[in-house]
Formats: structure tokens, sequence, C-alpha cells
């Protein structure tokens, strides 16, 4: 079990209560499975849409890169990742 950082930001820094929070998984899908078992339905649904995908809003990126561009939600985690839950940018 890998021991990672996780740092969160807007809505779900506020469900979770903490910017930054240290915390043991093995992939992402892991990470978000006990996060969503600890803070509840109110975090799932500001996650993840019906159909269960993360919704387009947000991103998750590990120690800088978006998980789509690694294994998605199977990426795989190591001691000191730095993973981050963040609304998506827009510019204009």
């Amino acid at each position: 079990m890998a021991k990672i950082k996780l740092l969160t930001f807007a809505r779900v820094k506020q469900i979770i209560g903490v910017k930054q929070k240290e915390m043991e998984a093995n992939t992402i899908q892991d990470l978000l499975d006990k996060l969503t078992l600890e803070y509840g339905n109110i975090l799932q649904e500001e996650l993840f849409d019906t159909s269960g995908d993360l919704r387009k809003h947000y991103r998750i990126v590990v120690n800088g890169r978006n998980i789509n561009l690694l294994n998605g939600f199977q990426t795989k985690l190591k001691d000191e990742d730095m993973v981050v839950i963040m609304p998506a940018m827009a510019g204009g």
C-alpha cells in the first residue's frame, strides 16, 4: 500500500475539510473508493456523474500528470506520490 499525499481544492476541499491529507492507496480507483467510503454520497455525487465517470469539471493529477495521460483510474500509486483533485481550468 503506497503512502500518498492528497491535495484538494474548491468543493472537494470543503467536503473533506482539509486541503492536504495523507492516505494509503494502491491505485487512483482505490483512493477514490476510500474517499467516497469515508465522506459518503456527497463526495460521490460531487466527483462522479450517474455513469460513474469523473465529472468533466474535475481533473485528477498524479505528480503533475493528468491520469487520463497515464492509466486513468487504474494508475498505480507509489510512496510519496502527490495526487491532486482539482477543478478543470478554462481560459478565454
